[in-house]
């Protein structure tokens, strides 16, 4: 319901610490970092001189950005190869993490074994390499089983070349048609799908000239194997024991292996656990900046682990580290704080959609509540059914519970209790509207009045959206938009002057009145006018940012653009009854071809069809129209989206680590 408070930190630590540091930092999981000399040269960036600090502020001038960064792909191909090895699944581990270890020693560990069992590890991959080659070799001599070649004459042959091709269908008859002009012989000896396989024997000579033709047809070669003798059957069945060999040969080899397991697995583990590590805290260097003994970092933190994180770290390196905790400006030079949302459990799962839009900024009010509030409702009234919604309801809780990422099950969860509730509404059942009785309306019965509730339901969505607009516009300052944009006071009273004069027409009543064209055109006025009246009450000298005759073109045509989104933005909210009358009118018709079925069976198949396919394709449908509401009618008046994630530097695929994790490594 709120964007989390976000504090900037600052730590400014020995050089010789910072590796232990930055891993108390990873393991901690909540510093979202910035780049450290943006931070130090923005304009409210301080720190106090003290005797604590004065080493460190004696190196302010001369500080560079960290620029040795590592490459750890030698070393995560080693380990992870040694993981494949043993079986071992990769897992990050927090009690190979609380030891102190200098990374470079126990990598040499970690090759000083490779080099070990190096010898075996390359003869089992060669043999493995050479069972698949086999493998396919057989697979290719398969298509000339039938045939009664000689192998090893093939093979020999000094003035003639045999090869195995694959081609596409399409291409063989474009070379059957050019038979004629092929120097070679051609023979269909397989059909595999949408492709066929070729025999081609060509005199060497002619052996440019054919492979012109061939590469035109875009062929797959198939390679044969060579030093082998004898009709392809019997070659066949010689690889097949070659491989049965090659196998028993790798199985001895990994039996041989298995005292290296026993032995190492737990080093391997370790090794594993330590390379997230370090991978994770090269990307932290990344944005710090280095001096000759001090190293400086810093990083948003939400507000309520700032405490302990700072406890942890002062209990843990003391004097060695200068820590520095401090209120941001939501707009310092280069540095914007990132959004972390905060959501209650009801409306978290939404948080997916309004990303999908974008990020909320940090001075920007959250819209989850909002849209998630919204969005229920728009696509319950529009798929409104007490079965169809049950069903979804029912599928998004399994999804939830199994999936790692709940949040898609609990969009569908959500939507299939509105989706319900709307049907007890509507009186649908299953598409029915005999089983129980309407609570407030039939759509098909009442055509009119659904289509007039979806307008009178857009209307109040797009008054609620203009006002956050001005809520928005508040929290930031924001006096030209807040009281004279168009999403503002200004455009707000000119809308509701707009529909009540539209709606006191549809009544049967006059022409508008003279005092709704004056209220209307002054709201225009106020519109047109913003910002050099915002700039006034500002106190501001200059009226306008640039010129006066380029800002009322540009707000000229803004004033056209509001006259004709005004009335269009609201008569799109429409669909929102074409589609509960549509909900109704697509099992009406599938009701109507299941009664033609002649047969009761046939009758509740259809039906049973058709609610799953209303269920899919119409619910899907629905998700989207929805969804595009939502972003172009709604999101488009009060939310712009341009923030930046909360993205802290953190262990995948680790639980969060307990405070203070490196009580016993620091010192």
């Amino acid at each position: 319901m709120a964007v989390e408070t976000m504090k900037m930190m600052g730590f400014i630590g020995k050089n010789e610490l910072m590796n232990k540091i930055l891993r108390q930092l990873v393991l901690d999981g909540s510093l979202h970092a910035v780049n450290a000399l943006v931070r130090i040269n923005s304009s409210d960036f301080k720190i106090l001189p003290t005797e604590k600090n004065i080493e460190a502020l004696e190196e302010l001038p001369f500080l560079k950005s960290y620029s040795a960064h590592r490459d750890f792909s030698e070393d995560e191909k080693i380990i992870t190869g040694f993981m494949q090895l043993f079986g071992i699944e990769p897992q990050v581990k927090l009690e190979h993490l609380l030891q102190d270890y200098d990374y470079d020693e126990f990598i040499k560990e970690i090759l000083s074994i490779d080099e070990e069992i190096r010898h075996t590890t390359e003869e089992i991959q060669e043999r493995e390499r050479s069972i698949e080659e086999k493998r396919e070799y057989i697979s290719n001599l398969s298509y000339l089983k039938e045939h009664q070649f000689d192998m090893g004459r093939l093979a020999g042959m000094k003035y003639l070349t045999f090869r195995l091709l694959k081609i596409t269908k399409e291409n063989y008859e474009k070379l059957k048609k050019n038979y004629e002009n092929i120097p070679a012989v051609v023979m269909k000896v397989g059909d595999e799908g949408k492709d066929v396989v070729v025999a081609i024997m060509t005199p060497g000579t002619l052996e440019e000239t054919v492979n012109k033709i061939l590469d035109s047809l875009n062929y797959t070669p198939l390679p044969l194997p060579n030093g082998y003798s004898g009709l392809a059957s019997e070659v066949i069945r010689e690889l097949e024991q070659k491989i049965e060999e090659d196998e028993r040969t790798v199985e001895e080899l990994k039996a041989s292996l298995s005292h290296y397991r026993e032995k190492y697995a737990s080093v391997v583990e370790k090794a594993f656990s330590r390379l997230q590590m370090e991978k994770q805290v090269e990307d932290l260097k990344s944005d710090a900046a280095l001096g000759k003994h001090w190293f400086f970092l810093f990083g948003f933190v939400p507000e309520n682990c700032v405490g302990e994180l700072k406890a942890q770290l002062e209990s843990g390196f003391g004097d060695d580290l200068i820590i520095l905790v401090d209120d941001i400006a939501k707009s310092g030079r280069g540095i914007t704080p990132p959004t972390q949302l905060r959501n209650v459990k009801l409306f978290k799962p939404f948080e997916l959609l309004v990303k999908m839009y974008g990020t909320p900024a940090y001075d920007e009010k959250d819209p989850t509540v909002f849209f998630a509030i919204t969005y229920m409702l728009l696509f319950g009234a529009m798929f409104g059914d007490v079965g169809q919604g049950l069903v979804m309801l029912v599928a998004g809780l399994i999804m939830e519970k199994v999936m790692s990422d709940g949040n898609f099950g609990g969009i569908l969860a959500r939507l299939g209790f509105s989706s319900t509730i709307f049907g007890f509404l509507y009186g649908s059942v299953f598409g029915s509207e005999d089983l129980i009785p309407a609570l407030v309306i039939r759509p098909m019965a009442n055509i009119n009045t659904m289509l007039v509730a979806a307008v009178f339901l857009g209307v109040l969505l797009l008054v609620a959206s203009t006002i956050w607009s001005i809520l928005n516009a508040c929290i930031q300052g924001n006096i030209e938009e807040g009281l004279f944009g168009r999403n503002g006071w200004a455009g707000l009273g000119f809308y509701l002057v707009l529909i009540y004069s539209v709606i006191k027409a549809a009544l049967g009543g006059n022409s508008v009145s003279p005092v709704s064209i004056a209220l209307m055109l002054g709201f225009i006025a106020l519109m047109v006018l913003k910002q050099p009246l915002a700039h006034k009450l500002e106190g501001m000298e200059r009226l306008y940012d640039e010129s006066a005759g380029s800002y009322f073109m540009e707000e000229g045509f803004g004033v056209v653009e509001t006259l004709l989104s005004t009335l269009s933005n609201t008569i799109s909210f429409i669909r929102v009854g074409a589609f509960a009358l549509n909900h109704v009118g697509l099992y009406i018709a599938f009701e109507t071809v299941g009664e033609m079925m002649g047969s009761q069976v046939g009758n509740i198949a259809m039906l049973i069809l058709g609610n799953v396919i209303i269920i899919g394709l119409e619910g899907l449908v629905v998700f989207i129209q929805a969804l595009r509401l939502e972003y172009y009618e709604l999101f488009s008046k009060f939310y712009k989206g341009d923030g930046i994630e909360y993205r802290p530097v953190k262990l995948k695929g680790l639980a969060h680590a307990p405070r203070n994790p490196f009580r016993t490594i620091a010192h």
